[in-house]
């Protein structure tokens, strides 16, 4: 069966779901300073409570099914990357070529577990996290550099032949979800690391692509709205759930930085408090209209055709707006308002990402089946 770099959104979703138990259990159960480990909830009887294992569940057949997909893609993709003639065709077409982003996207995500869900479940302390820290910034520097030759490529690309306005959707944000994802990393290894001489040129980096990725992000979505705006109509619906990428990138970028300014409190002394306040309640806000928006803009298409037997990619879209929207509420609920409302907003957020993602992983293993024995 062909391989398509965009199977790895199946992965990525999955990390997603698994962290945001992760972010639910960091912010809004009390414990030690750092990043809350399983020892910690245990230590309190918080276990014995079905809500609280319902998560702790729920995170680790996630951080499961998000590493056996990753161990199955990276084969395929590496057998892939050396198909030669496949793999330059495949760049070299305007309208394939941002599916070269999903596995940057799916494997920075996969460092998010590891300094999130793995350390939970291993309940590492801070100090023993650090010898993690300059292999992971070395791997992080290679998604980076990797990231940014594959954006110079592609720009090139979209120079040299037509870009045909009328095929775009919000697909082609892809390069700028990876951007975000970079930065999120980038960031968290800034503000977790001791030694500054990883904390600084890491800092120096997400800066870099959060800059790039901003103004990627600018310039697209204004060009997606004006085509949106002069079609005579929605895209075709396995674009439609597109329309929600919007919501994740939002998350990484709000929380990117409040990454960044923790950054710069604690080893440059630097405040800047107010501003990320500012900026992850607004992402926050405009994550939760996005949602509200796009679910209303589409209410024919969830009602009528999204939860029919066939799959297609765009799919797993609307699970990482959950994620987006719940790590973002948990964030605002850590650190600005502790409201239960907000707590319980959340969880329903995590049930449903959860139910959603299983019953989209259904639908591709039953594609799968059948492309299997009709070869």
């Amino acid at each position: 069966m062909k391989f398509a770099p965009i199977k790895f959104q199946g992965a990525l979703a999955a990390a997603g779901v698994a962290l945001m138990p992760f972010a639910y259990l960091q912010f809004g159960v009390p414990h030690d300073k750092g990043i809350i480990r399983l020892s910690d909830i245990a230590g309190q009887g918080l276990l014995r409570q079905p809500l609280i294992a319902l998560l702790a569940a729920t995170m680790l057949i996630f951080v499961l099914i998000h590493f056996a997909l990753t161990a199955v893609f990276l084969k395929d993709l590496i057998r892939w990357l050396f198909s030669g003639s496949e793999l330059r065709s495949f760049l070299n077409t305007t309208h394939t070529n941002i599916g070269l982003f999903s596995p940057i996207l799916s494997l920075a995500m996969t460092m998010n577990v590891v300094f999130g869900p793995l350390v939970f479940f291993f309940s590492m302390s801070s100090k023993s996290i650090q010898p993690l820290i300059l292999p992971g910034f070395i791997i992080w520097g290679i998604l980076w550099l990797i990231l940014l030759l594959l954006e110079g490529k592609v720009i090139k690309v979209w120079f040299m032949q037509p870009l045909e306005i009328e095929k775009l959707n919000f697909g082609w944000l892809l390069d700028v979800f990876a951007f975000g994802m970079i930065s999120l990393v980038g960031s968290g290894i800034a503000a977790l690391a001791d030694n500054i001489r990883i904390a600084s040129p890491a800092a120096f980096m997400t800066l870099i692509t959060m800059a790039i990725g901003f103004i990627l992000f600018v310039a697209k979505i204004v060009i997606l709205l004006q085509h949106q705006f002069r079609a005579d109509g929605l895209p075709d619906k396995p674009f439609l759930p597109s329309y929600f990428t919007v919501v994740p990138i939002v998350c990484l970028y709000g929380v990117s930085f409040f990454k960044f300014g923790s950054y710069l409190s604690a080893k440059l002394d630097y405040d800047l408090e107010v501003l990320s306040f500012f900026v992850v309640v607004s992402s926050f806000a405009i994550s939760g209209i996005c949602i509200l928006l796009g679910t209303y803009l589409l209410i024919d298409y969830f009602k009528k055709e999204f939860f029919k037997k066939e799959f297609y990619p765009s799919l797993w879209t609307p699970v990482c707006a959950l994620v987006g929207f719940e790590v973002l509420g948990s964030y605002v609920y850590g650190n600005y308002y502790q409201g239960f409302g907000l707590l319980l907003i959340c969880y329903v957020s995590i049930i449903l990402a959860a139910l959603l993602y299983l019953h989209i992983l259904y639908r591709y293993s039953a594609q799968q089946v059948e492309k299997s024995l009709d070869s």
